[in-house]
């Protein structure tokens, strides 16, 4: 998939700035894409666009369903734009203003009438998602229901239409999010057992009685995916392509284990007889007890792993290139006994990788993906990648180990069909990460790159570096580009804490930073 050099950045939709708590697909994430056209790059990067679960401390990786949009990310600007939002009922975020922004229209490709995108100021809202669970879901109540109400025939057609589209994750989706909601319960394995079950005459009932709340969450994820549509339509326009992100796990406590449980390795009563993780590493002493189910991979190859092809082909129409998480567990997993406080007590189990990448090959033909293959026996994968021409991922920060000459993450070992990351949002910045190192990791550091290395110019080298490898694509974390320490991290693996709840300052990319950005971007060819 990657024929030419080229290069992008890493922003997640939360981390933009908003008017309204967490970053979104209204005016800023267009700003965004203007900043990277100015910029010369090709491609934007983010995390999983799934739902979010505060439970899961708002991880984009431990989510309710595998297929559907976390609507906090659901623009209320052009929500109001479209009537079906007043401006007043913004005002419940009441934060100071910040500056003025316009934007111009992005077509609409739902047949609806096209969006508009309100010029005005732009609010600086609290930067943590709890204050945007508890403020935005109100309004996108009232604003499926205004729209179910008032919806022309043309709209209802198309809503309609994406609901018959999309049917086959949507209506377990909305029924599973309505029974928690119903029931007050969020555990599905606390519901009645002939819901827990899935008794047909059951959910036909409860169907039938919550009715209304399924449309209005249809109608939400309608809004999401129109307005995700919208965005990409704008980005296209400019020649930005987008990279996503697929976790190889779900949530236990999903629409998509509560429809199919067969798929997961569960006791008689639904419980995960193992969890997943990953075993002490780089990250954490402990392991990560990531928690999520273990699928049953012999009855998703008995199924020639249809669930997971109708998952991959719905998040791959959402991008250009899409990265798989953890792509060493379709080989080989860590599986941890679901007792076991931590991921210290595990082993590893092998996966079919060989039937499944067959199984790929044949859907998809040409395969749109980026293989995260980093960590701990990424070795066992490597053959597979090559076979299929699938690009994996290498890491600057990696690079400077005691191993240093024969690093595979060193830039003078690395191959073209590969994508360069400064460091990933699991990272520390760059800047943050050089604080930490100790002295010989920074006199490695000197000796390789032929001068001291400061934190003055420490981010602006491994950018340098990142950018100058022969892998044709780079990705800078936008962290990186703008110099910020440790405490703009977007995660910590295994810490929690404020983890996810980074953002952007608005006019922190400035022309200035675009301008500097180009310069690199072009003399390194991939502009």
């Amino acid at each position: 998939m990657l024929q030419q050099r080229s290069s992008g950045l890493l922003l997640h939709i939360t981390s933009l700035p908003s008017a309204h708590g967490v970053g979104d697909l209204g005016p800023e994430a267009y700003r965004f894409a203007d900043f990277l056209e100015l910029s010369g790059q090709t491609y934007w990067q983010i995390l999983p666009l799934t739902p979010v679960d505060p439970g899961a401390g708002f991880s984009p990786y431990s989510s309710p369903s595998a297929f559907a949009g976390n609507i906090l990310m659901i623009s209320l600007e052009k929500l109001a734009g479209d009537n079906l939002l007043n401006h007043a009922d913004l005002a419940v975020f009441n934060e100071k203003p910040v500056h003025d922004v316009t934007i111009t229209e992005a077509p609409s490709t739902s047949g609806d009438t096209t969006s508009a995108v309100l010029a005005g100021p732009l609010i600086l809202a609290p930067s943590t998602l709890h204050a945007a669970w508890i403020k935005k879901r109100p309004l996108l109540q009232q604003a499926a229901e205004r729209f179910l109400q008032d919806a022309t025939p043309a709209q209802r057609g198309n809503f309609d239409q994406f609901c018959s589209l999309q049917a086959d994750w949507l209506d377990d989706y909305a029924l599973f999010t309505a029974l928690q909601e119903a029931t007050g319960e969020p555990f599905w394995l606390r519901w009645p057992s002939e819901i827990v079950r899935r008794d047909p005459a059951a959910l036909a009932e409860q169907a039938e009685l919550l009715h209304d709340k399924i449309d209005v969450l249809k109608v939400q994820q309608y809004f999401f995916m129109r307005q995700w549509n919208e965005l990409i339509t704008y980005c296209y326009g400019k020649k930005i392509h987008l990279v996503g992100d697929i976790p190889i796990y779900v949530q236990f406590n999903s629409a998509d284990v509560w429809a199919n449980p067969t798929l997961f390795k569960l006791d008689a009563s639904f419980q995960p007889l193992f969890v997943a993780g990953a075993p002490p590493d780089y990250f954490s002493e402990y392991g990560q007890r990531w928690g999520n189910p273990i699928y049953d991979w012999a009855e998703h190859e008995r199924t020639d792993f249809a669930w997971w092809m109708r998952r991959l082909r719905h998040q791959m129409s959402l991008y250009t290139l899409t990265r798989l998480d953890h792509f060493l567990g379709f080989a080989v997993y860590w599986e941890i006994p679901a007792s076991e406080p931590t991921a210290k007590v595990g082993e590893w189990v092998k996966a079919p990788i060989e039937p499944f990448m067959r199984a790929m090959y044949r859907q998809f033909v040409q395969l749109p993906i980026i293989a995260e293959d980093l960590g701990a026996k990424a070795a066992d994968i490597q053959p597979y990648l090559q076979h299929y021409g699938i690009p994996g991922m290498r890491v600057v920060q990696f690079g400077f180990g005691h191993d240093l000459p024969t690093s595979s993450y060193a830039v003078h070992n690395h191959a073209e069909n590969f994508v360069v990351y400064s460091g990933t949002h699991d990272n520390n910045t760059t800047l943050g990460w050089f604080r930490e190192s100790d002295e010989v990791h920074r006199q490695r550091m000197n000796n390789y790159l032929g001068f001291d290395i400061t934190e003055t110019n420490v981010v602006d080298q491994v950018s340098r570096l990142t950018m100058q490898s022969v892998a044709r694509l780079a990705i800078i974390p936008v962290q990186d580009i703008l110099n910020l320490d440790e405490t703009n991290r977007m995660n910590t693996p295994g810490q929690g804490g404020r983890s996810w709840q980074w953002r952007l300052l608005p006019d922190q990319l400035t022309d200035e930073v675009a301008k500097k950005l180009l310069t690199l971007t072009k003399m390194t060819g991939r502009a």
